[in-house]
């Protein structure tokens, strides 16, 4: 997935190992199977690198080097079935971390996370700028996109680095932000099941198995941090 990145996003990383640590510090380990941040270390020097083991030996792990902006982003979107350029659904939310701390692991197990829609903030012009950003990706047809940038004004401006990319059942985190009514959100519910379950038939049946969802289900409960 790494490598299906523009490099202008992407962040180095690669595979734990201890023989290789990490040139600067802090950087993040993260199952390779991880979700909703399941698993995710912060690690702050050398030592902790070589005392970290994984809860199980099982799950390879990614030592991904830090971003540095200071604003965390997450992107719902869900692909338009008629046509691919475009897109049905496009949701954008900012992570905020009450904690004080510079380099957070954000997700819905942390208590310290909230989460803000500011969809609202932008103009459909800035939605387009964004969607054109977003279509440098690979064509996934319903994802989540975690990253980090500076400001709105550099998020449009394509200045960012991408953290994580969730395509394993998406959640449009979003819906968590408690100012937002449940009428809203169950017609946002509503509204874009009709967008999923089309974008879905386009999923060609050569490329569909029936048990990837249960192997992720799986890998997602093993990379748990207990």
């Amino acid at each position: 997935m790494d490598a299906r990145i523009p490099k202008k996003w992407r962040l180095e990383q690669g595979y734990l190992d201890k023989n290789n640590p990490p040139t600067t510090f802090p950087v993040f380990l993260k199952p390779e199977w991880g979700q909703n941040s399941n698993g995710i270390v912060k690690v702050d020097n050398e030592q902790d690198f070589l005392n970290f083991n994984p809860t199980n030996e099982k799950i390879p792990y990614i030592v991904q080097y830090a971003a540095h902006e200071k604003q965390e982003y997450e992107i719902f979107y869900i692909r338009d079935a008629k046509n691919k350029a475009c897109l049905s659904t496009l949701n954008i939310a900012q992570s905020l971390n009450h904690s004080g701390e510079r380099y957070p692991v954000n997700g819905i197990h942390n208590k310290e996370t909230s989460y803000q829609d500011i969809t609202q903030d932008f103009c459909k012009k800035e939605l387009g700028i964004l969607q054109n950003h977003l279509q440098e990706l690979p064509p996934f047809r319903i994802t989540r996109i975690g990253l980090r940038a500076d400001s709105k004004a550099d998020l449009l401006l394509g200045f960012f680095h991408i953290i994580e990319i969730n395509l394993f059942a998406p959640f449009p985190i979003h819906l968590l932000d408690n100012s937002i009514s449940e009428k809203t959100k169950y017609k946002f519910i509503k509204d874009n099941m009709k967008h999923l379950v089309e974008v879905s038939k386009t999923t060609p049946k050569e490329h569909f198995n029936q048990f990837v969802f249960l192997k992720k289900i799986i890998k997602h409960y093993q990379s748990k941090v207990k």
